[in-house]
């Protein structure tokens, strides 16, 4: 009987050892791909994840979004040249970065908000990246921990998003910032919200209570629009099997959670672009965005084989506005943009949404500069003790953000 269960464990061990090793060399990693054998580990950790959420699902009822959490555990680092200070601005948790060394001069400020589809609470995780950023350059930096979907849908992340926003521009003395050289930077739904906040920024008719300035925009693979589903690069990511984290299924599931919050609507209806209606075509921006669609590369039909009013009712009044979407925004307000600097990966549904604003924003004459890393997936900026290029990238961001430190044109 021991042997027989013995035996029987060996099986499953050698079942399971060939069914990772096949997966891992499965993975459709295209040639251009850097550090492919690391890129295979992760990608193979996100398999086991995610199989494992689909398996709960049978037995336990709950949100897929919500049970793919994974809290980043705190590290400390004793050796550091730059401490931080978690605290609060109006109410909101927040952890300022700066140099060990104290200063007079007042120094460069970021106000950072970290990806995770608005869902994940990936605050604690993005430490190790800031402190990457900080150590660069001789900087302050404020990262904001918004309020999370589904639990607390749109608007609830950018109205904390906002209210930090503010308070760090009120207070730039207070917190050793330089007012003339305040950078707003996030990346994926953190880069969405960023831009958001330039956009509330500038959308009151006159300077808000006589607010500085804000120098910089940086948008680190952004999720832009919620309009159209079917942009080449997120054709290109649909399934399971493909070379990055971020699915195109997942980034349209964190959409609906990020607008619906509990509420659940049909992913593969609005991957179709089921959703599209005729106020949508009304919309000078949609038709913008529709019209671009067509000259990006490999780009096939958009229009949707179906339309359903329903769907579209449910969530168009959050996917066209232009605080849930902000590539839907005004041109009044875009053509105001400070400097901006988009990074793009080729591997990610969210690819096509930079390109889209660069063209946007050229021809509006925002001075805007692109980086657009052709061997890298989503999310690879935030991985820096794995990914090599993720250090260079953000060598890259710091050397732009100097560079505009000293340009005065």
């Amino acid at each position: 009987c021991v042997m027989a269960i013995f035996e029987g464990c060996l099986a499953v061990m050698a079942a399971v050892t060939a069914t990772l090793t096949y997966k891992f060399f499965a993975f459709p990693i295209p040639p251009q791909a850097e550090e492919t054998y690391k890129r295979r580990t992760l990608l193979l950790f996100w398999w086991i994840l995610q199989s494992w959420i689909k398996f709960k699902l049978c037995f336990v009822k709950g949100h897929e979004i919500m049970m793919a959490r994974v809290e980043a555990p705190p590290r400390s680092y004793p050796e550091d040249t730059v401490v931080t200070e978690d605290t609060e601005m109006m109410g909101v948790p927040v952890r300022i970065f700066r140099p060990k060394e104290a200063s007079d001069d007042k120094l460069p400020g970021v106000i950072y908000y970290h990806g995770g589809g608005w869902c994940w609470d990936l605050w604690e995780a993005y430490d190790a990246t800031l402190r990457v950023v900080a150590r660069l350059d001789k900087m302050v930096i404020v990262s904001v921990r918004y309020r999370l979907a589904p639990e607390n849908p749109f608007p609830a992340g950018p109205d904390d998003c906002f209210v930090v926003t503010r308070h760090v521009l009120e207070n730039t003395e207070t917190l050793g910032m330089d007012p003339e050289n305040i950078t707003l930077m996030g990346d994926s739904a953190g880069g969405n919200l960023a831009m958001v906040m330039m956009i509330k920024l500038l959308s009151s008719s006159k300077k808000i209570d006589n607010l500085p300035n804000v120098k910089n925009l940086v948008l680190i693979y952004p999720a832009l629009q919620a309009m159209n589903f079917k942009l080449p690069s997120y054709k290109q990511h649909r399934g399971s099997n493909i070379p990055t984290i971020l699915s195109s299924e997942i980034m349209v599931k964190f959409y609906v959670a990020y607008a619906l919050g509990m509420e659940f609507v049909g992913v593969e209806e609005l991957l179709q672009n089921s959703h599209w209606s005729e106020e949508m075509e009304a919309k000078s921006t949609c038709r913008w965005i529709q019209k671009e669609a067509d000259s990006l590369r490999e780009a096939t039909e958009s229009d949707p084989k179906h339309r359903n009013s329903l769907l579209a009712k449910k969530v168009n009044k959050y996917f066209l506005d232009p605080h849930f979407s902000p590539l839907l925004a005004d041109d009044k307000i875009l053509k105001r943009f400070p400097n901006t600097y988009v990074l793009s990966a080729e591997m990610d549904p969210l690819r096509d949404d930079s390109f889209l604003l660069v063209k946007r924003l050229n021809e509006l004459g925002v001075r805007v500069k692109h980086r657009h890393w052709e061997s890298m997936d989503h999310g690879f900026i935030g991985i820096t003790i794995l990914y090599k290029n993720a250090q260079k990238a953000l060598e890259e961001v710091v050397e732009y953000l100097k560079q505009q430190s000293t340009d005065d044109i």
